[in-house]
């Protein structure tokens, strides 16, 4: 029966089929139907697989909130013995988290926070963030790099359900586990309660930076309120902070701004707010931090460097949770010492001095590790900024920094015995005036060795060399030796004085790759921070680190190394700054860079005296010093070898102290030659003292002496010996002869330079022939009426005539004066007026006719156009500061249609110097008078001009105004007549009116300023007139329009306002 039913049931489907071709249909898609049935059971078996595998092992979800109260492991930093806790890194729990409730937290703070982390917060499924998930995933499937996606209660399973090295691990396989406890806990928690809760968990765990966990403590660091208390702006700033918790707005008040307005907008976007709510929350004022507590902390800046470093590799909540026991490189006792030397150094200066801040590093060469870090005087002292690592901030080097420049000449071919000028150089600068710089003693010191050049750290030399081994040069060398700042800047000559900006972490690790003989220490940089022509290598500061388990995640077990320089390279430095002999000149004997055993070392001082450096090192130690103010106050007088140095030099005794005393070795592929003393080249024939000094292998001079030459002197007239003088008469005498450039130097201090002019006492010459021109010389400018001397005195005399012509070969003479019928024997022969003449060169021939006649002639110059004269520096009304500025440095501009002979300065009417030499200045040094005051006298009142008479003499009163400056002045007499000066026989004060003063030049250039500062307290300043003179080569001459310069005290700095420190 039921055999037949089947059949029946077959057969009535038979026979409703039509074509074979719809049953094949039929059956494939009845196929392809159970097939994806198949794989849809198959797919839930194998997720309900994965997730019974993954679950078993994690929380109830029910444990989370347990686990949100409890404490985990603080990590340790110990000192390299491991006996010396420097800082037990503070608990969340202990004084850094207090839980709130979610009705204690703004709805602001809270909508900030899922507008940033997880905006479907309330509405994802399974508290996963699906479209974050997809994103990452999408970007993972194209080969690039696992990243996040996370809901923010993926973060909070994450922060509190996992132990640190889950948590930080990049895998898939925690991303699976986070979305299971995140289904698990959206579960348990179901709703809009649930969320609440979950979101009011988060908040309490997630880390704000600066060991502030949760928002209340945030709150209380970053603004010093309650949470509860936050406003938009406040709470917009602190939700930005988890995703980069440097960017916070006490370590980066810039950037914590910038992120604010991220999070402002997306709150925007989300619809949380209004734009306009949001710009006024933009512009809204901030709470203040909150006061930091107390904490007891050894090496302070050290330590808070370290933590830079370990977050760097294991991540803030490794740290700061993670239950580390860090054993540091730190020297526990040197540590100590250092921070005593430092804090009795500057205890030692007076207030006047304003001397409050020094900083110092110790590295050991031949490892690279870190054995000490003073980073202020005092971390608690806010006076000072004393939290402020100054051994990591950059400021500039001053001359400290000229060792790489001379490095890489070094590498270029120049040596410790090549010779330079130093004397007034302008080096010129594209639409500016030339640079001209100075040394620190405001002298020249003349031809010398690179060897005493950088020894006595004489700027001129160090800038000369810079010039011609090209800027790129010296920063690629300080960049490869370990300095990672000068970046984007661009720099210009004044570099190699320490125009850039270093730290002195980074400057003490380079100058250990000198000690070290060109070899760098330290320890990989990483990956995301290594960069191409930068350093490969840090400094060592970490030697163990073990987890809260006692593994070992981490250990020193000796340096990596790297050649940045050659060891002869480093060796030529080292020898030149451990050369205490070559420095005395600088110095002076028994300066504190002068140590119990051999040392090389350098200081650095910049302008105004707002740094002071000393760095140094022996193979066993590499120390620096930086001193000053966190906030660029300049010092009083202080320069590095007078306040770093002493610090430097009691660290480097006492470190030493216990260590045996090694020298400086001497590498292979080093030749010590002897050399003349004054060109570096091979003694010559003529060569008058001679040196021995180190040259790199291969590069030792091959020339001799050219600088020194024999002259014949004849010793009656001191002239060059001609063959009329007696033999008994000449002597042979040498002379060095240097460029043009050393002149003025070698004038200006009497060196003795070989003569000129040949000896007119024997045999003939001009003065003793019958028929002669003596003056002017050949070729000599002349202006105006010129007196024509010389000879008319031949045989049988009876007349002489004078003519000129135009140009060498005249083609038509012209009579001066008349015929002569008197003898001439070295006088006068006639006058002659060329002010009707045009410029240029004339021929003067004298005719004397006797027995037989007699005619010479000689090429002049006819020049009657004045020079061009401008001062370019220093600006008109320039400012100076008595206690910061030594000196004002004027430079002109002299041009002259022939030739220029000087260039004549005068400050307040008397003349203080002159420059043969172009680019003609001269350093004048400043002077104030405390004693004496011009007053300003009364002003009538007139339009136009004022014209009467004061004490017999013309007067006249003129008013000017330039823009908010009236200016008047008062001259009194007339001009003198047939002088070339316009102010001669005038008597002129110039008083000035502008928005913030007034300024009285009395008729001498001197004068007074009285006026008020921003703040409403007077002012003074001493008022000091410049102008110059420009003479050309015949005597023509011009002045200057003059400038006034200020002169003022220091006047006593305001106290620094504490608002977003």
């Amino acid at each position: 029966m039921v055999s037949s039913t089947v059949i029946r049931r077959r057969h009535e489907r038979s026979s409703r089929k039509g074509s074979p071709w719809l049953q094949l249909f039929v059956a494939a898609v009845a196929l392809l139907g159970v097939s994806a049935a198949v794989l849809v059971a198959a797919g839930v078996a194998v997720l309900l697989g994965v997730y019974s595998y993954f679950a078993k092992d994690l929380p109830a979800p029910e444990q989370i909130e347990e686990m949100t109260l409890t404490s985990f492991e603080t990590t340790k930093i110990y000192d390299r013995t491991g006996q010396h806790l420097l800082w037990e890194v503070i608990d969340p729990q202990q004084g850094d988290r207090t839980i709130v409730p979610l009705s204690d937290i703004p709805v602001s703070m809270r909508n900030a926070t899922i507008a940033l982390e997880d905006r479907t917060f309330y509405t994802n499924p399974g508290g996963i963030n699906v479209e974050g998930l997809l994103r990452a995933l999408w970007n993972n499937l194209r080969g690039e790099q696992i990243q996040g996606g996370s809901s923010i209660t993926a973060q909070l399973v994450r922060n509190v359900a996992m132990d640190p090295e889950e948590r930080f691990a990049i895998s898939y396989e925690r991303k699976i586990k986070e979305a299971i406890l995140s289904i698990e806990l959206t579960r348990r928690y179901p709703g809009l309660e649930g969320r609440d809760r979950i979101l009011e968990w988060y908040l309490n765990t997630v880390p704000y930076g600066k060991n502030a966990v949760g928002v209340e403590a945030a709150a209380k660091l970053y603004f010093g309120k309650h949470a509860k208390d936050l406003t938009l702006a406040e709470a917009a700033m602190l939700a930005a902070i988890p995703q980069y918790p440097a960017m916070n707005p006490i370590d980066n008040p810039d950037a914590a701004k910038q992120r604010q307005a991220l999070a402002l907008q997306a709150m925007v976007n989300e619809r949380y707010i209004t734009q306009a709510e949001a710009e006024a929350a933009k512009a809204a004022p901030l709470g203040q931090p909150k006061a930091p507590e107390s904490l007891k902390i050894e090496a302070p800046h050290f330590v808070m460097y370290l933590l830079q470093v370990l977050e760097e590799r294991y991540g803030h909540r490794a740290v700061y949770g993670g239950g580390l026991r860090v054993i540091s490189t730190l020297d526990y006792d040197l540590q100590k010492e250092a921070e005593a030397i430092v804090k009795k150094n500057i205890s030692g200066w007076g207030q006047e001095y304003q001397a409050r801040n020094a900083a110092a590093v110790v590295i050991r060469p031949n490892t690279g590790e870190i054995l000490a870090m003073v980073g202020s005087v005092d971390f608690e002292d806010k006076s000072i900024d004393g939290q402020v690592n100054m051994a990591t901030s950059p400021r500039q080097p001053g001359s400290s920094f000229k060792p790489y420049t001379y490095a890489a000449a070094f590498e270029q071919g120049y040596a410790p015995a090549t010779v330079v000028y130093d004397v007034r150089t302008a080096f010129p600068i594209e639409g500016a005036a030339p640079y001209e710089p100075e040394n620190f003693d405001m002298k020249f010191h003349g031809p010398m060795m690179l060897r005493q050049a950088l020894a006595c750290s004489y700027n001129i030399p160090a800038v000369w060399l810079l010039d011609r081994i090209g800027i790129d040069s010296a920063v690629e060398m300080a960049h490869r030796m370990g300095i990672t700042t000068l970046r984007d800047e661009q720099f210009g000559l004044a570099l190699t004085l320490g125009a850039g900006k270093v730290t002195l972490l980074d400057h003490t690790y380079a100058y250990s790759v000198f000690a070290n003989g060109g070899v760098m220490a330290g320890t990989p940089v990483p990956d995301s921070r290594r960069q191409p022509g930068f350093r490969e290598l840090d400094p060592v500061s970490i030697l163990k680190v073990t987890d809260g388990r006692g593994q070992v995640l981490d250990e020193f077990l000796g340096p990596t190394y790297r050649e940045v320089i050659s060891p002869q390279v480093a060796y030529l430095i080292t020898n030149i700054l451990s050369d205490n002999r070559a420095r005395i000149p600088a110095y002076g004997y028994g300066n504190p860079l002068e140590l119990t055993r051999p040392a090389a070392a350098k200081t650095g001082t910049t302008n105004s005296y707002v740094d002071a450096w000393t760095m140094g090192y022996n193979p066993q130690l590499a120390v620096g010093v930086w001193m000053g103010n966190s906030d660029y106050t300049p010092m009083t007088s202080m320069w590095g070898g007078r306040g770093a140095a002493p610090i430097w030099h009691d660290i480097m005794e006492y470190g030493l102290k216990d260590l045996p005393k090694v020298d400086f070795a001497e590498p292979p592929g080093i030749k010590w030659v002897t050399v003349d003393a004054d060109s570096g080249l091979l003694p010559g024939p003529s060569t008058q003292r001679t040196v021995r000094e180190p040259f790199i292998e291969g590069r030792e001079p091959k020339a001799r002496d050219n600088l020194h030459k024999e002259f014949a002197i004849c010793k009656e007239s001191g002239k060059l010996a001609t063959p009329y003088c007696p033999a008994d008469q000449v002597e042979t005498k040498v002379f060095p002869v240097y460029p043009t450039a050393v002149t003025e130097w070698l004038r200006s201090n009497n060196q003795p330079q070989p003569p000129t002019e040949y000896c007119d006492v024997h045999g003939p010459n001009l003065r003793a022939s019958d028929a002669s021109i003596t003056a002017p010389r050949i070729l000599q400018s002349v202006k105006g009426v010129v007196q024509i001397t010389g000879n008319a005195r031949i045989p049988g005399f009876r007349e002489y005539q004078l003519e000129y012509g135009e140009g060498l070969q005249p083609a038509q003479w012209f009579p001066i004066g008349g015929t002569h019928g008197n003898a001439v024997d070295n006088g006068v022969l006639e006058n002659w007026d060329t002010s009707s003449l045009q410029q240029g060169l004339y021929t003067l021939r004298l005719t004397v006719r006797g027995s037989g006649d007699r005619q010479v002639s000689i090429p002049v110059t006819v020049d009657s156009e004045k020079p061009r004269i401008t001062i370019v520096n220093p600006e008109d009304r320039q400012t100076y500061v008595k206690e910061l500025d030594d000196y004002a440095l004027i430079q002109v501009e002299a041009q002259d249609n022939m030739a220029m002979d000087r260039v004549e300065f005068f400050v307040d009417g008397q003349s203080v110097g002159e420059s043969r030499l172009a680019p003609f200045s001269l350093t004048w040094t400043l002077t104030m008078s405390d004693s004496q005051r011009a007053p300003i006298p009364p002003v009538p009142q007139f339009s136009g001009e004022l014209r009467g008479e004061e004490n017999g003499q013309p007067s006249v009163w003129k008013r000017t105004v330039q823009g908010t400056t009236t200016i008047y002045t008062h001259e009194v007499g007339q001009h003198t007549e047939g002088s070339d000066d316009p102010d001669a026989g005038i008597s002129r004060t110039t008083i000035i009116f502008d928005q913030n003063g007034k300024t009285v030049v009395t008729p001498s250039g001197w004068g007074s300023y009285y006026g008020k500062d921003e703040d409403g307290q007077d002012i003074y300043r001493e008022v000091h007139s410049i102008y110059a003179v420009a003479y050309d080569a015949a005597g023509n001459k011009t002045k200057s329009d003059p400038v006034i310069i200020y002169v003022e005290h220091r006047r006593p700095k305001k106290p620094a306002s504490t608002a977003g420190q």
